[in-house]
This record gives structure tokens, sequence and C-alpha cells, in this order.
């Protein structure tokens, strides 16, 4: 059985231990550096950006003590039904928790109004 070296010192079967051997700069491709467009620290969101107000309510009465989270607003107003129900999918799987439409207004299940505050100023909306 041979022993292969392990001290650093060239043997006779270098290449197959080194990966970068057959490699010459030759074949490699050139990169080319395109510029990139960043926003600046001082740029704000244009209006486009900004979605609307959201409010936030907690509720208990009515449902056998259990704690739920309501969101509504001009913001939620603003919104087709499918956004609507796409913010409310994203919602139950941020949270991991139920949920559901009841005519203008997304009801979470849980106390999630401080979580719920920072995921909808990530999406672009005030609340």
């Amino acid at each position: 059985m041979k022993k292969i070296p392990t001290d650093g010192k060239a043997s006779a079967n270098t290449s197959i231990n080194n990966a970068f051997d057959g490699l010459h700069i030759a074949d490699l491709p050139q990169h080319t550096e395109t510029p990139v467009k960043r926003k600046s620290a001082d740029s704000k969101p244009s209006q486009s950006e900004k979605l609307g107000r959201v409010h936030m309510n907690i509720e208990k009465s009515g449902r056998s003590g259990k704690t739920v989270t309501v969101l509504f607003g001009p913001g939620i107003n603003a919104l087709t039904q499918e956004r609507r129900d796409d913010l409310l999918a994203s919602l139950k799987r941020k949270f991991a928790a139920g949920g559901a439409l009841e005519g203008d207004k997304i009801e979470i299940q849980g106390d999630v109004r401080d979580r719920a505050k920072l995921f909808l100023q990530m999406l672009g909306f005030s609340a």
C-alpha cells in the first residue's frame, strides 16, 4: 500500500491530489464589471411604496376568552381581495397562527401586535 505524503513536499502523484493543477488562466472566463445602481441612504421611499395606514386592536369578547389581533384601516381597505388573501396567508405563515378575513378586517389568532407592526412596516404599510 502506497502512503500519501502529508509533509507538504512534492511527490510523483501531486497532480492527482491538487485540484487546481489542470487550470490555466487563459481558459477561464474573463470578468466584465457592470455598474450596480444603489439607492442612497438619503433617498426616501416613493409614494408608490407606501401602502397606507393599518390600525390594530386586540379583541377577546365573544371568542371564548381567546385573544385575536384585528388589522383594519385604509391600508387594508385599499387592497384588492386577492392581495388581502395574500397578506393574510403571509401573516399566518410568519406568525404560525390561524387567521381569517372578516369583511375589511384581517384577524390573526393571538396577541401579535408588535411583530405584526414590524412585518407590516417591512412590507411598506405604516402601522
